[in-house]
């Protein structure tokens, strides 16, 4: 009965620290993250003249390229935009930087509204590897844009995984 017992108590005794190991743990997601910006700027009368700037783990600066993969409008039909005047775009960007680093891609899923003056944008953007120092890059955030006339800025905020 004694050895029962002290299995017992050390089988206690390791359950226990092994639960103060898991309540004093951080959460996965938040290790190895950390904070990101990108700026973009578009001149929609010059191709191939978006830049950006960025912050965080990514290059400072570089160029990038839009493919629209999805065009759909956001009210379900398909004569056009919806009621509020918007639609829906699926876009693979590859931003390119000047410092020779490498290039890394993101997927975006924007809903664009016109407005008076132009149209905004707004969703979800993922970052999905890239080349050069960007080959494991994982990421998301937010884009946030408008534009009017032949210009258009873009902010993106999120986090990138290390």
């Amino acid at each position: 009965m004694r050895s029962i017992t002290r299995v017992s108590a050390v089988s206690a005794a390791s359950a226990l620290a092994s639960f103060a190991c898991l309540a004093t743990a951080s959460p996965a997601q938040a290790i190895g993250t950390a904070p990101f910006t990108i700026t973009e700027s578009v001149d929609f009368a010059v191709e191939g003249a978006n830049t950006f700037t960025a912050t965080g783990p990514l290059c400072a600066a570089g160029t990038f390229v839009d493919d629209v993969q999805t065009q759909a409008p956001s009210g379900g039909s398909f004569n056009g935009p919806d009621h509020s005047g918007g639609f829906n775009l699926v876009i693979r960007t590859t931003y390119s930087c000047t410092d020779g680093s490498g290039s890394f891609f993101a997927l975006k899923h924007v809903h664009i509204t016109f407005t008076d003056t132009g149209l905004t944008n707004t969703g979800p953007i993922q970052l999905l590897g890239g080349t050069g120092a960007y080959t494991q890059l994982t990421g998301h955030g937010v884009d946030n844009g408008t534009a009017s006339g032949d210009t258009g800025t873009g902010l993106i905020s999120g986090f990138v995984t290390r």
